[in-house]
């Protein structure tokens, strides 16, 4: 059973590269849907991936799992592989701490670097850095698939010597994941794919345009990244800056 959330698809792809045979469960659609209760069979594995947010967990990611009811008679092996653009601070340490709480043991973490999406930020890699960061994940990914197989124990994440510094990411993370900035241009055509994939639910359709009705989301960059008119932005910032959706995996427009 793997849990992935995932805002652009870097995450998703992962995820469905360390699926085998496993059941993919989509962390926004079990949150849309309030559903977070799942049986664990005999000897099966428990993956969570997902990005890195400002060294931590997402906000959505943290909600699921804290949320997160799983009915299992023995202990099932839990890894985490983490999504980032360069490190993961204390992302994996994070989720051991709310899986602690449960009784539950994480046995195991990696990361995996994936091309840049936090548009609201950054500016997007250009299609020649985008293709040279996926032909390295994938040999990042086939490593971490393989130690997943055989069960193998430890933390891997690349987390750097600013991980003890991840309580004061996770602040400032807290503080700028706010919607105000967000706006919406002319080219809207009112698909409403920001409302469906909104991981938050955040965002409603009023009078034919996306409005932001809560002060707060998780910056997944969805609404942004996925409009198909290019019609979201957040503030002056993203007006210029290059859209990001991994090409190697379908997005659902549901969730």
């Amino acid at each position: 059973m793997i849990f992935y959330f995932s805002g652009t698809g870097n995450s998703k792809y992962v995820a469905k590269k360390a699926q085998d045979n496993e059941e993919l469960i989509d962390i926004t659609q079990s949150l849309k849907e309030n559903n977070f209760n799942y049986k664990v069979k005999n000897g099966e594995k428990i993956g969570f991936i997902f990005p890195v947010y400002y060294w931590g967990l997402p906000s959505v990611v943290s909600e699921f799992v804290n949320k997160l009811q799983l009915e299992h008679d023995d202990d099932p092996f839990i890894y985490t592989v983490i999504t980032c653009h360069s490190f993961v601070g204390n992302a994996d340490k994070n989720l051991e701490e709310i899986l602690k709480s449960k009784n539950l043991k994480l046995n195991s973490s990696y990361s995996v670097k994936m091309p840049e999406n936090y548009i609201m930020v950054f500016d997007i890699d250009n299609e020649e850095e985008i293709n040279l960061f996926l032909d390295e994940s994938e040999k990042e990914i086939r490593k971490v698939v393989s130690n997943i197989k055989s069960n193998k124990e430890g933390y891997f994440a690349y987390r750097s010597n600013l991980a003890p510094f991840t309580f004061i990411a996770n602040r400032i993370y807290n503080i700028v994941r706010n919607t105000k900035k967000f706006e919406v241009s002319e080219n809207c055509n009112n698909c409403g794919l920001c409302e469906n994939i909104c991981p938050s639910n955040a965002i409603k359709i009023k009078n034919g345009k996306p409005v932001w009705i809560k002060n707060k989301c998780s910056h997944c960059s969805g609404c942004i990244n996925r409009c198909p008119k290019k019609a979201i932005d957040y503030g002056n910032k993203t007006k210029k800056r290059r859209r990001y959706l991994n090409p190697n995996v379908k997005l659902n427009k549901k969730y």
